[in-house]
């Protein structure tokens, strides 16, 4: 009997599986809904790491803080600055600025053996003064013009040179006019061999990158020679040649070569005026340089 109870209890029809089945997939979806919205919906996890950085470095700058004014406190950083030469300046004025009375005393015994301050980073060279109080007077240094005393220049102990012939002298020759070094010499060589000699003293002037005040400085010992220009003669002269010459270039060299192709060479050095890009500056310029041979 009892068997027969259990059997009609525990039996469920189809529908009756299908519902129980329903409502167990309903009770664990119930059960991990939750956790996995909350897992979707996390909030972000503060950057620690960033922030113990941030924390270290504010630590880090007070601690600089206080060690600067430690320092300043051990060297007797100046409260306040003013503007000085410390060419001229005495021993209380040097001590106002914070240098210790020894090492101002130092400092007038230099300037009293003919010492001088030519810029005002040689505070740093000064026995006994602390860098940083250099650092802080620095800015504050102004030394007067005519007390400034320049860097040795190995030019001013060159004798005075003499008068040079623009044809012949090499780049050391150059080299020793006054503003002119190294650089400008080949620059002027340079050009007076493409040139085919200079005519004329003011055609240095024409030098690339030459300044006007240094020709100024230099035409008193500027002279022309004996030496004679290189003559090209206008009708056999290859284009690539002609080109080559600063006065002439590509464009006036191709427009010759057209020309007197066409025309079966020129005739008279008149004939060169024709051409677009001769005007009469030009033409004064080339006919000192080009020929017409019978």
């Amino acid at each position: 009997m009892w068997n027969f109870l259990l059997k009609e209890y525990f039996s469920f029809s189809r529908k009756e599986r299908a519902g129980i089945y329903t409502l167990i997939l309903l009770v664990i979806l119930g059960c991990i809904t939750p956790r996995f919205i909350s897992w979707c919906r996390r909030a972000d996890v503060a950057d620690t790491l960033a922030f113990r950085q941030e924390v270290l470095l504010f630590e880090a700058s007070l601690a600089n803080a206080a060690c600067r004014s430690d320092t300043a406190a051990a060297i007797n950083l100046p409260s306040t600055c003013f503007y000085f030469d410390p060419n001229r300046i005495a021993v209380p004025d040097w001590i106002r600025l914070g240098v210790s009375e020894k090492t101002a005393g130092s400092i007038q015994r230099y300037l009293s053996k003919g010492g001088q301050f030519r810029k005002p980073e040689d505070l740093h060279k000064i026995y006994g003064m602390p860098p940083p109080l250099a650092d802080k007077l620095v800015p504050y240094v102004r030394i007067a013009d005519k007390e400034r005393v320049t860097a040795p220049d190995k030019r001013q102990y060159r004798k005075m040179p003499g008068i040079l012939d623009i044809n012949t002298a090499d780049t050391l020759r150059w080299d020793e006019l006054p503003g002119i070094g190294p650089g400008f010499a080949r620059r002027i060589c340079k050009f007076r061999d493409k040139l085919g000699g200079f005519y004329s003293v003011e055609q240095v002037a024409e030098t690339y990158g030459l300044p006007d005040s240094v020709f100024k400085k230099i035409k008193p010992f500027l002279k022309i020679g004996d030496s004679s220009l290189k003559i090209m003669d206008l009708n056999l002269t290859d284009e690539k040649t002609l080109a080559s010459h600063p006065y002439i270039r590509y464009k006036l060299a191709g427009m010759i070569v057209a020309y007197r192709n066409a025309h079966a060479g020129f005739r008279s050095m008149e004939e060169l005026r024709s051409l677009p890009l001769v005007d009469d500056i030009i033409y004064r310029k080339l006919e000192y340089y080009i020929q017409i041979k019978p």
